[in-house]
């Protein structure tokens, strides 16, 4: 009866010990018995379960697979920092518009990433250094930032970028774009007429979606070329004020 009872004894406390455990499993695919886990922005802190001290052990999280609790819960580590991360990359740029500034403007932007990497805000402000009409030969039936008459002077606005699949050394993304501020226009002339007349000043308010690719290296140093379709209207054109208008850029990021 004696032995009976002893071998329960012994059943009862294995039972306790095997469901107060939890069980650390690493990328390695080997596991820790584990008690008193912490786990903080980049470490799992733990005491080994085996152990009586008091002693905290560490691990680096990106280290760690999951976590399986004695109730039974699991949390998977791993996936959860990398989604929650968006791997290394920083969630602001500032660009500089490289084709803006070969045309005639000096074009600059901050764009905030959000939504866990799936969403951006982006603040442009663009100063012109030229009141002549520069023109890039297209194909394109489009008025646009370069084949048209009008010449920049000044521009900001803000543009909803969409990133289907989040954050990644090459993404797409699309987006509307408001654009306002003021340039020149050139009426078109017969220069056989020599009709030359002088530029408008006019202010304007411009609507765009783009469509463009990302390409980042070395987590803070990006390239993006995008392309835009809308409309822009001229405040103070009497014929045709808002027609179709198109744009294309090529930037360089700095992204932290």
């Amino acid at each position: 009866m004696k032995i009976i009872v002893f071998f329960l004894l012994i059943a009862s406390l294995l039972t306790i010990q095997l469901e107060a455990q939890d069980i650390i499993t690493l990328k390695n695919s080997s596991t820790i018995d584990a008690k008193n886990i912490v786990i903080t922005n980049t470490e799992v802190r733990y005491q080994n379960f085996n152990d009586n001290s008091e002693e905290m052990l560490v691990l680096q999280k990106v280290n760690v697979v999951s976590i399986l609790y004695n109730n039974g819960s699991k949390v998977k580590i791993y996936k959860a920092l990398k989604k929650s991360n968006n791997a290394i990359f920083g969630d602001n740029l500032i660009t500089f518009h490289f084709l803006d500034f070969v045309i005639n403007s000096f074009t600059f932007s901050y764009e905030r990433i959000i939504g866990n990497g799936k969403y951006g805000i982006v603040i442009p402000f663009s100063f012109g250094y030229s009141d002549k009409t520069t023109t890039i030969p297209s194909p394109l039936l489009l008025d646009s930032d370069y084949t048209n008459n009008f010449v920049n002077q000044f521009y900001t606005g803000i543009t909803f970028n969409i990133y289907p699949t989040g954050q990644g050394k090459v993404k797409y993304f699309l987006g509307p774009s408001i654009r306002f501020g003021n340039g020149h226009f050139h009426e078109d002339f017969n220069s056989y007429g020599h009709h030359n007349p002088p530029p408008i000043k006019t202010g304007y308010l411009k609507f765009l979606i783009n469509n463009g690719i990302v390409a980042t290296f070395a987590s803070s140093f990006s390239v993006s070329l995008i392309g835009s379709i809308g409309i822009q209207h001229m405040y103070k054109i009497d014929t045709n004020p808002t027609r179709t208008t198109g744009a294309l850029s090529l930037n360089l990021s700095l992204r932290f």
